[in-house]
């Protein structure tokens, strides 16, 4: 990990690419926000458009949003039988962490298929920053192998952190996860224990941002979850991850993130917010600024 003293934030904006609606308001939020840096899915609706719109933002950090859960395989579904249906589409997430956990997922294939999908941003002309994955899917046990092993043969080396903490922090153990106790705290073990062993080739931020329990379920009181995590960050580099976007007809009906999404791009945009941040002596990045790290 990077040793820097500083505190470093990075916004970044998850589904660039996936409709015109999201990726129109993930370039407002850049233009007029706080977001450096986004994360691309390859293969969708709006792709194409988003990376040709991305050619008016030379500072914003594009890096590939890594999935197996929605609309079709990059790759032939006959070269990857176990991640799709009969149809040939990905499964839905539910079904594929059934199969994940059941052993009907082959792990060649899910390697095979995240290579793909950075080769396909690739070879239009973007390296991508970074990645990170469609649902946090890449921290599951039997993907976070063939995540990294696509990334480090197709030459990306930072990755979004697996671990995460809330701010302000309020004594709860492991209150960043759900659950019980035992839960929680296995889930803190098991991220920390894969930073530290198969992601350990991989710069990322210290850590990502989770919504302080108080806050959660609770859309109207978003900005004042950002707000109390934002003037409670440590020295370091972390993670805010956020789904800003516009409403699209013919896709926003379907998606369940639709009034959040609108809700977060009028706090991206919203000039307190940068106030906040400035306040605090609080640098703006993207991926693009973390340090490579050395073998």
């Amino acid at each position: 990990m990077s040793q820097v003293a500083e505190k470093r934030l990075i916004f970044n904006a998850d589904d660039f690419g996936w409709s015109r609606g999201i990726s129109d308001g993930i370039l407002k939020a850049h233009w007029e926000g706080v977001v450096k840096s986004t994360t691309l899915m390859v293969n969708q609706p709006a792709s194409e458009y988003a990376l040709e719109q991305a050619k008016r933002a030379p500072d914003l950090g594009v890096g590939i949003h890594l999935q197996l859960c929605d609309g079709s395989p990059v790759l032939p579904a006959g070269t990857v039988r176990s991640l799709v249906d009969a149809d040939g589409k990905f499964h839905s997430i539910a079904e594929l962490k059934r199969r994940l956990w059941r052993g009907r997922i082959m792990q060649g294939e899910i390697e095979a298929e995240f290579r793909a999908q950075i080769r396909w941003l690739k070879d239009r002309g973007t390296s991508p920053t970074h990645a990170d994955s469609h649902h946090h899917v890449h921290v599951h046990p039997l993907v976070a192998g063939p995540f990294r092993r696509a990334l480090r043969t197709e030459g990306i080396f930072r990755a979004r952190p697996a671990r995460q903490e809330y701010l302000p922090r309020n004594g709860t153990v492991a209150g960043a996860h759900s659950g019980p106790v035992y839960r929680r705290v296995l889930l803190r073990t098991y991220l920390s224990l894969l930073e530290r062993t198969v992601f350990r080739s991989l710069e990322s931020p210290g850590f990502r941002l989770a919504i302080h329990p108080r806050y959660q379920q609770k859309l109207e009181l978003l900005g004042e979850a950002w707000r109390a995590a934002i003037e409670s960050l440590p020295p370091g580099a972390c993670e805010l991850e956020c789904h800003p976007g516009l409403s699209e007809p013919g896709f926003s009906e379907a998606d369940k993130w639709r009034h959040r999404r609108e809700v977060e791009l009028g706090l991206l945009t919203d000039p307190d917010l940068r106030l906040w941040i400035e306040k605090d002596g609080i640098q703006l990045i993207s991926y693009r600024e973390l340090e490579r790290p050395t073998e």
